[in-house]
């Protein structure tokens, strides 16, 4: 039998930043991190599907009011993040977007557990597919939202995610898709520090048991670095610099040491979160 749910929360503005917990769903955000004169405001939509063919659950934080710019610049995004292949004859009505999510997907799951020759799995082995677009950061000058994608198909030896963020200004809703100008071996420096400190190690030898990269010249994430309230956040995905158990390592570069390598339009944007030394 399927079963269907759909929950609409109303919320002012998320906090500057969120922890995925080991069970893959971002931690709630605290009292303490919302921000109640917040330019821009959003509702939330969540809304699962669950039968034979596996389940589907999506959550996205939609902008229903701000800066007009900013507001269509972000409707944008997480309609063509939701339906990367256009879609155009749904409805502009976020309600309609995470149940249509839900129901694309499930087709999805259905058609490729045909084409496994599968017509029927047990519930412990059935797929599992969502989506996550939340705002995780918002200044007076820019809005940060990250997404967190996961998909499990039956019978595969684990399953895969991505997860990362896009920064956005608030003036125009430009998104700030280069963050930092150029590296050097300093920044580098910077981010072994932060990587050791993400997995809990204190040399760069323990770290280089960890990782697959050449610590001496480490590559950028797969996806661009994003601002957020303490600073330039690198979230690597899976595979970038090291094996699948280890994760996706985050690094966040406090803006007193990221300034002299961010872009002019970054620097912009953050200024007013720059410790001033």
């Amino acid at each position: 039998m399927e079963v269907l749910c759909i929950i609409v929360l109303m919320v002012s503005m998320a906090g500057c930043g969120r922890h995925h917990p080991a069970n893959g769903n971002p931690a709630p955000v605290s009292k303490e991190e919302i921000h109640q004169e917040a330019v821009l405001q959003t509702d939330s939509f969540k809304y699962a599907i669950k039968t034979a063919n596996g389940s589907c659950e999506v959550y996205i934080d939609y902008p229903k009011s701000g800066p007009k710019a900013a507001v269509e610049s972000l409707r944008t995004f997480i309609r063509s993040t939701l339906f990367e292949n256009g879609c155009d004859t749904i409805a502009d009505d976020p309600s309609e977007w995470v149940r249509q999510y839900c129901i694309i997907r499930q087709r999805h799951l259905g058609k490729t557990l045909s084409e496994m020759g599968l017509q029927q799995v047990s519930e412990a082995y059935a797929p599992e597919e969502g989506i996550d677009i939340r705002l995780t950061c918002l200044s007076d000058r820019f809005v940060t939202y990250e997404v967190y994608r996961y998909s499990y198909i039956s019978h595969g030896a684990h399953g895969e995610y991505s997860d990362y963020g896009v920064t956005f200004r608030l003036a125009d809703g430009q998104r700030l898709s280069h963050i930092l100008d150029h590296v050097d071996e300093t920044l580098y420096a910077h981010i072994r520090v932060g990587l050791r400190e993400y997995f809990g190690v204190s040399t760069d030898k323990a770290l280089e048991d960890l990782c697959t990269a050449d610590l001496s010249l480490l590559p950028m994430p797969t996806f661009p670095p994003y601002l957020m309230k303490d600073g330039v956040r690198l979230h690597y995905s899976i595979y970038d610099i090291c094996a699948f158990n280890d994760g996706d390592p985050v690094v966040t570069i406090p803006y007193d040491i990221a300034w002299p390598y961010m872009t002019e339009a970054a620097r912009e944007a953050a200024s007013g979160l720059r410790i001033k030394n």
